[in-house]
């Protein structure tokens, strides 16, 4: 059996949006859809073509955000991460249930005149709004 790693996508990645192929193309599978813990915050990265939202840490909030986790084969990880550019990133993302896994966080210093997103509670509403 191969091993695998669990992601999280809270944006552009997510299942039917322009990033999604990345995923696919090396063979992530979706998991399930679920939100994160309570604590975080949720704005829109200026000048990000396809747009993408910056997901953060920040336990003064009281928000939690709809995310997917897809499975991928491990050996795809480095194919897959040489493609998320700065500002977002790789860090652990905690899950409504209490485990957490990797997933996309985004460079506080990116968001400090970005539209802060949070109360639509997810990137698919926000787009929908």
């Amino acid at each position: 059996m191969s091993k695998t790693i669990k992601i999280a996508v809270c944006g552009a990645h997510m299942s039917g949006l322009p990033l999604n192929h990345q995923l696919t193309e090396l063979d992530a599978k979706l998991e399930k859809k679920t939100s994160t813990a309570k604590g975080y915050r949720l704005f829109n990265v200026p000048e990000k073509i396809p747009p993408r939202p910056g997901m953060v840490r920040d336990e003064t909030s009281n928000a939690s955000l709809e995310l997917e986790i897809w499975e991928m084969p491990l050996e795809n990880f480095g194919a897959f991460m040489i493609q998320i550019a700065s500002p977002l990133c790789i860090g652990t993302v905690f899950l409504e249930d209490g485990s957490s896994v990797y997933g996309f966080l985004c460079e506080n210093s990116a968001l400090l005149e970005a539209e802060e997103i949070t109360q639509y509670g997810g990137w698919r509403a926000y787009l929908s709004k």
